[in-house]
């Protein structure tokens, strides 16, 4: 497996990531891939990164980070459209994914927020990368101190 960063996310065949996501009720993987056509989500801001798994040509997984958009701080990332393809979850993907991502918000970011959806193995993972649950902070499950990130 080969965690790569995204130039140009036209060169992967994203449709059974598309389609598999879509089949389990989550839209945020076609939103990021129209975003992206669209120009409003590049992820090319400061600190900002887009990367995907792939085993050959065969693209199993994707997650990004940005700028938090529902916060007007720089110095604030947000995990995005983290997504491993069902068939290889179990594998150490979304890990390797997550930790990549946690590694490039070093040096820009502060803190890194995701909003996590009711999946428990989701939110384990969360967990084991060093996020702490929150609860009452608006768009935000889970939060990651940089200054507290211990990763392997």
């Amino acid at each position: 497996m080969i965690i790569e960063r995204v130039t140009s996310l036209e060169q992967y065949k994203l449709d059974l990531l598309i389609e598999d996501s879509l089949s389990e009720g989550y839209k945020f993987i076609k939103r990021l891939v129209d975003e992206y056509t669209l120009g409003s989500n590049k992820f090319d801001n400061n600190g900002e990164a887009l990367y995907v798994a792939r085993i050959n040509d065969e693209v199993i997984g994707i997650g990004g980070l940005n700028i938090d958009p529902y916060l007007n701080l720089s110095d604030v990332g947000r995990v995005r459209h983290l997504y491993v393809l069902r068939k290889k979850r179990g594998i150490g993907v979304g890990k390797k994914l997550l930790t990549t991502i946690i590694d490039k918000a070093r040096g820009s970011f502060r803190t890194i927020r995701l909003l996590s959806t009711d999946n428990p193995a989701a939110v384990n993972l969360y967990i084991e990368c060093g996020f702490s649950k929150v609860e009452g902070i608006h768009k935000a499950s889970h939060i990651l101190e940089m200054s507290k990130a211990d990763i392997e």
